[in-house]
């Protein structure tokens, strides 16, 4: 088993606190007023949430998909045979 890193971690820590940081630097130096402010992070947070609402449908929809060819496929293999020859034990996998 190779050894860990320890470095990865501390470095995705830094971008997301710079990201926060930088948020919120931008949010307070902002050349808008605060209801002006306010009114874009609810829009934008609500064009967020609608993107992420996609995307889970989208990925909901091809896992099931896949899942489905996958069952078809396992399906042919067991009736065929060729199911019961696969070595699953075989760590080179």
């Amino acid at each position: 088993m190779a050894e860990k890193d320890g470095g990865g971690g501390g470095f995705l820590l830094g971008i997301l606190l710079g990201a926060v940081g930088g948020f919120v630097a931008g949010m307070i130096l902002a050349p808008k007023s605060g209801e002006e402010t306010r009114a874009y992070i609810i829009d934008q947070g609500r064009e967020w949430r609608d993107k992420a609402d996609e995307l889970t449908s989208a990925t909901r929809e091809r896992m099931t998909a896949a899942a489905s060819e996958g069952r078809i496929a396992a399906s042919r293999m067991r009736e065929s045979g060729t199911f019961d020859d696969l070595d699953l034990d075989d760590e080179d996998l």
